[in-house]
C-alpha cells in the first residue's frame, strides 16, 4: 500500500528551499520578461525606451521561450514571473502560459490589469496562476491617465480588477508611490482595502533600461520616503524594506562584513530573462549579461554567480564601508546610469538611507 504524501505549509516549504539554494546558489526564482509590449506609456516605466515596433521584432519567439522553459525547469527552477513590459498582451500568451504550467512552474503574473478581458479571466481562473500582482496608479481617472498617458486606463483597469476578483483570482494590487499620485496615496489606500485587500506602496522608481534618467524626475523626495516607509505615515504601507527596516533597527547601522560590490539577492538563487533571451542577476542590472542563445541556462547561471560574488569594491567609494547599507536600494546598475560608475554612491539613495536610519535612531557614517 502506497504512503501519503507527506503534507508541508507553503510557506514552511518556500523558506526551507530558499534558505537551501541560497547559499548553494541553486537557481529556484526566475522573473521572465515575456515582451516590453505594452499598451500603456508610464511616465516612471523603465522598458518603456524598448516598447516599439523594432524592439519588439528582436523578441524571443514561443518555440525559444519553449527551449528556454526546458532548461529552467531541469535546472531546478520551481518559481516564476512573467512580467514585461505587459505580459499579457504578448500575442502568445496563452501558449506561453500553458507551456510554464505544463512544466510545473509556480507562475506569478505582473500586470497592469488594464488588458484582462473576460475570456483572459476565464482562462486564468481554469488554471490559475500563484499571484497576480497589478499595479493601480492612482484613485482617480485624471490622475490615473496621466500617469499611463493613455485616456481610459483607468477606466479599463477598474474593469480588469473587477473581472479577476469576479473569479476569485489570487489578486495583490501595488501602488508605486511618485509626484504624480502622492496627492492620492490616501485614496489609492481606500479604494484598495474597500475591494477586500491590503494596500501595499512603494517608492524605489528606477532609470530606465536605456540610461534615461527621465523616470527617476518623478520620485519623492527622501523625506517623504522616509515618512512613508518608516515615519508617522507608514501605518497600512509597505516600503520596499519597510518591515526590515523596522524589526531589526538595533543591529542595522553595523559595516558591511567584507567588500562584495552587490550585497541584494543578485547571486544567490534567483535572475532575471529578458524578451531577447539575455540572462542577468535582476531586471534593473545590465552587467552581467549572458545570452541564453547561445549559451545553456545552466552553464550561463553559474557564469553570473561567479561573476556577481566575484565583484568588489576597488576604489575608495564611500559605500564600501557605509554603516547605512542595509537600508540602501541602490544597486551597480543605477550608480552607473545616475552616478557614472557601479561603485559609486548616488546621493538620492544616500539621502534615504540616512535618514531612515536617523529616524529609527541610529547613528551611521
Amino acid at each position: 500500500m502506497a504512503r501519503p504524501l507527506a503534507e508541508e505549509q507553503y510557506g514552511q516549504f518556500s523558506a526551507r528551499v530558499c534558505s537551501r539554494t541560497i547559499a548553494d546558489a541553486q537557481p529556484t526564482r526566475v522573473q521572465f520578461e515575456l515582451t516590453y509590449r505594452c499598451n500603456i506609456h508610464c511616465v516612471h516605466c523603465y522598458t518603456d525606451p524598448f516598447n516599439t515596433l523594432d524592439a519588439v521584432g528582436r523578441e524571443l519567439d514561443l518555440h525559444e521561450i519553449s527551449r528556454i522553459f526546458d532548461e529552467l525547469a531541469d535546472a531546478g527552477v520551481l518559481w516564476m514571473t512573467m512580467t514585461g513590459g505587459e505580459a499579457l498582451v504578448h500575442p502568445q500568451f496563452r501558449r506561453i502560459y500553458q507551456e510554464a504550467k505544463r512544466r510545473g512552474f509556480i507562475i506569478s503574473l505582473y500586470s497592469n490589469g488594464t488588458t484582462v478581458s473576460e475570456s483572459l479571466a476565464d482562462f486564468l481562473a481554469a488554471d490559475p496562476p500563484f499571484t497576480i500582482d497589478v499595479s493601480c496608479h492612482a484613485a482617480t481617472s485624471g490622475t490615473f491617465d496621466r500617469i499611463t498617458q493613455v485616456s481610459g486606463s483607468f477606466n479599463l483597469f477598474q474593469q480588469g480588477v473587477g473581472r479577476l476578483m469576479a473569479r476569485a483570482l489570487p489578486l495583490t494590487i501595488k501602488t508605486k508611490a511618485m509626484t504624480t499620485n502622492r496627492h492620492e496615496l490616501s485614496r489609492i489606500k481606500t479604494l484598495v482595502e474597500d475591494l477586500g485587500l491590503d494596500f501595499h506602496v512603494f517608492t524605489t522608481i528606477h532609470p530606465r533600461l536605456n540610461g534615461d534618467l527621465t523616470s527617476t524626475h518623478y520620485r519623492l523626495t527622501p523625506r517623504e520616503i522616509i515618512d512613508l516607509e518608516v515615519g508617522e505615515t507608514a501605518d497600512g504601507c509597505e516600503g520596499v524594506c519597510g518591515s526590515r527596516d523596522r524589526a531589526g533597527a538595533n543591529t542595522l547601522t553595523e559595516p558591511p562584513s567584507d567588500d562584495r560590490l552587490f550585497r541584494c539577492g543578485c547571486g544567490t538563487n534567483t535572475c532575471t530573462i529578458n524578451p531577447y533571451g539575455v540572462l542577468r542577476a535582476c531586471t534593473h542590472t545590465t552587467w552581467p549579461s549572458i545570452d541564453l542563445n547561445t549559451t545553456p541556462f545552466a552553464q550561463a547561471f553559474a557564469r553570473l554567480v561567479n561573476q556577481v560574488r566575484n565583484a568588489r569594491y576597488t576604489g575608495a567609494s564611500p559605500c564600501a564601508a557605509c554603516t547605512a547599507h542595509v537600508f540602501c536600494h541602490k544597486n551597480p546598475a543605477m550608480a552607473v546610469h545616475e552616478a557614472g560608475a557601479m561603485e559609486a554612491p548616488v546621493t538620492h539613495y544616500c539621502e534615504v538611507a540616512f535618514g531612515k536610519a536617523a529616524r529609527l535612531g541610529q547613528t551611521c557614517k
